[in-house]
């Protein structure tokens, strides 16, 4: 009797820890059900390739959430990127190797003015980059003059819509950035102090760490990401202007929070974070191809969002009168 009670506790909690992955099953059998085309390897590679952006700006939001704070200018970042990058190739004349380099580091100087305003005003990273969202904003459209830019090179256009055999570069690219920023995160001594700070910043300041310092790299780092995910975006749409990006920062707090990342943070792990922007993807996918319209997915990435994180809400709640009860019995 004991072991079969032990062997249904361990079940429940490999369910429990894999819940957004039953999910994304569950969605996937649903929908090929409902479609016969969504089960394709054409469609389903066509679902990664189009969310493989997404999923290097949500790892790039998800470790900035994990170290404690939010970032709501991540469209805008891609935003100013995006058109700095094209402006770099077509008007400076710049090769596309240096192009890119220079959108990255900009990127990483955008992260890391938002880590130093958050530093410097002391308030919540929210609301500096709620603020520095409609700042990087108008940049964009200073930059641009509101106009767009096309006919990319072929080698430019290659980084969005190449392949690799069967693979396309957009996905090959996400996996490569998954697979680094989670042996960061896991495996090094700086992941450890980014979830110390997330998870207690003032006992990781008294331990010795540069809670500050952490931030702001953090943010450096979330902003080259952003920056990739822009060179992505641009050139897999084979243009760049001032709309693209803007709107991608509340799809990556949702995929970030229903892949386990908390909202307070200190918690949250990167396959969670792709598992989320898949479940996203495949809803957005699932619903065109069964003749949903995008503002049904408004709606729905909505409700998801609120469930997300009421259910972040009861998790910590129920951890903390766990905790409360084991020090009231000792």
């Amino acid at each position: 009797m004991n072991d079969g009670n032990a062997k249904n506790d361990k079940i429940k909690a490999i369910l429990k820890s894999n819940v957004m992955l039953v999910i994304l099953v569950l969605l996937l059998i649903v929908f090929g059900i409902m479609s016969k085309n969504f089960l394709t390897f054409k469609n389903l590679m066509n679902i990664c390739t189009q969310n493989a952006y997404f999923i290097i700006a949500s790892i790039g939001v998800a470790m900035i959430m994990i170290s404690g704070g939010t970032d709501l200018s991540v469209g805008q970042i891609i935003s100013v990127v995006g058109v700095c990058v094209a402006i770099f190739m077509q008007r400076a004349g710049f090769p596309i190797p240096i192009a890119i380099l220079l959108g990255l580091i900009l990127g990483g100087i955008l992260g890391c003015f938002n880590g130093f305003a958050a530093n410097l005003l002391k308030i919540h990273p929210m609301i500096v980059t709620l603020a520095t969202m409609t700042m990087f904003q108008g940049i964009s459209y200073t930059i641009s003059g509101s106009q767009s830019f096309f006919n990319f090179a072929d080698a430019y256009k290659n980084i969005g819509q190449g392949y690799v055999g069967p693979v396309s570069v957009p996905v090959i690219i996400a996996i490569i950035i998954a697979i680094i920023i989670h042996f960061v995160l896991e495996m090094t001594c700086f992941g450890r102090f980014v979830y110390a700070t997330g998870g207690n910043g003032e006992a990781a300041r008294l331990a010795g760490i540069n809670t500050r310092r952490i931030r702001v790299i953090v943010f450096a780092l979330g902003g080259i990401l952003f920056a990739i995910s822009a060179v992505i975006l641009t050139s897999r749409g084979g243009s760049a202007n001032s709309t693209i990006g803007p709107g991608t920062e509340f799809d990556a707090i949702t995929a970030c929070v229903l892949g386990g990342v908390s909202f307070i943070g200190g918690e949250g792990k990167v396959k969670g974070v792709v598992i989320g922007c898949l479940i996203l993807g495949v809803l957005s996918n699932g619903m065109q191809l069964i003749g949903l319209g995008i503002y049904v997915q408004y709606i729905v990435k909505g409700i998801i969002l609120m469930l997300s994180i009421g259910y972040d809400t009861y998790q910590k709640q129920a951890k903390v009168k766990k905790v409360t009860s084991a020090k009231a019995a000792a």
